[in-house]
């Protein structure tokens, strides 16, 4: 691999007033280690609500290494590494989280895999402290099932916290799908892979901002846009339930015409509710892929950016007034606005 010259983090950020000097702290310490290399600390604000966006503003004026973007609505962790990726320019690029559970100081380890010619390091959680009974053994069902499902082998207990190379980079900005499972779809692009494992720790600050809702999120993205078995499972049991169907209707005609026709109006009901519900989930999962088609059809904007700080070419379109669309980067609309 040639020499590494320039090196990209993104951290995504939700209402991280608590962690996120903390983190810039540690990311400058970790630059201060590589004189020879130059950094860029690219911070995306997924439409916080606390005091964020002001200390993120504040750092951009005193460092130029930091990068802001600032969006003008919620979009989601996953998007949001997304914007990164689509303004990063570095020969090696990071993702991690804001709360410090995914510590920059393993940079190190991570180069030695890059310049044993890996073009993705996957940072596998060998221990995960302060996490739960529940969410452990969820995640581990998580990945059994959906590896399963897709017939690929996505890391099991690896996050967002991976690096990866320049022409992993190139090719990960193609991907416009609007549901995202970027784990996986590391996973699927190919490049040479590898794990690093770590202990990972508890939270510097503040409470995580992964409700069970959004989890469930996106195990159900990860479902969808990994695998169209769903699909096959209800072609399967739909040939299967009417092949029953068939015998049943066969030992209704027999018994007719054999005058042994009994009253069975438990057994009617009971078919017919469970053959309402199997109708009723195989709509719902066929609604499911329907809509991420119908929603990937309009081409909509993956995000909206508000403001930026220290990424030239986004100010100077957003100075303009313009929007801008290429294969790399979609939608970017709005005026500079002051959030001092």
């Amino acid at each position: 691999m040639q020499r590494i010259k320039y090196i990209s983090y993104i951290i995504p950020c939700y209402n991280e007033e608590l962690t996120i000097n903390a983190c810039y702290e540690s990311l400058s310490h970790v630059a201060n280690d590589f004189p020879q290399v130059e950094f860029e600390f690219i911070f995306v604000n997924d439409a916080s609500s606390d005091g964020t966006p002001f200390i993120l503003n504040r750092l951009s004026e005193s460092d130029g290494r930091v990068k802001v973007i600032h969006f003008a609505c919620n979009k989601g962790h996953q998007i949001a590494v997304t914007a990164g990726l689509d303004f990063a320019s570095g020969d090696v690029t990071l993702i991690m989280d804001a709360d410090l559970q995914d510590p920059p100081e393993l940079l190190t380890q991570i180069l030695e895999k890059i310049r044993e010619g890996y073009d993705i390091v996957h940072m596998q959680r060998r221990y995960r402290s302060g996490e739960s009974w529940f969410k452990l053994s969820t995640a581990h069902f998580f990945y059994k099932i959906i590896n399963w499902f897709s017939g690929e082998q996505i890391v099991e207990n690896c996050g967002d916290f991976r690096a990866i190379s320049k022409p992993v980079l190139n090719t990960i900005k193609r991907f416009r799908e609007p549901h995202r499972f970027l784990r996986g779809l590391f996973t699927r692009v190919g490049y040479r892979q590898c794990i690093l494992q770590y202990d990972r720790k508890e939270r510097f600050a503040g409470r995580s901002k992964y409700t069970l809702y959004k989890m469930v999120s996106l195990a159900i993205n990860g479902f969808l846009s990994m695998s169209a078995v769903p699909l096959r499972i209800i072609t399967v049991s739909s040939m299967f339930f009417w092949g029953v169907s068939i015998l049943v209707l066969i030992k209704a005609v027999v018994e007719y015409f054999m005058d042994k026709t009994v009253a069975g109006w438990t057994s009617l009901v009971f078919l017919m509710t469970f053959y309402s519900g199997i109708i009723t989930i195989s709509l719902a999962i066929i609604g499911l892929y329907v809509g991420r088609i119908f929603e990937q059809g309009q081409h909509r904007p993956l995000y909206l950016i508000a403001d930026v700080r220290n990424i030239d070419r986004l100010e100077k379109e957003l100075q303009k007034g313009l929007s801008s669309s290429s294969d790399f980067w979609v939608g970017i609309y709005g005026n500079i606005k002051e959030m001092n």
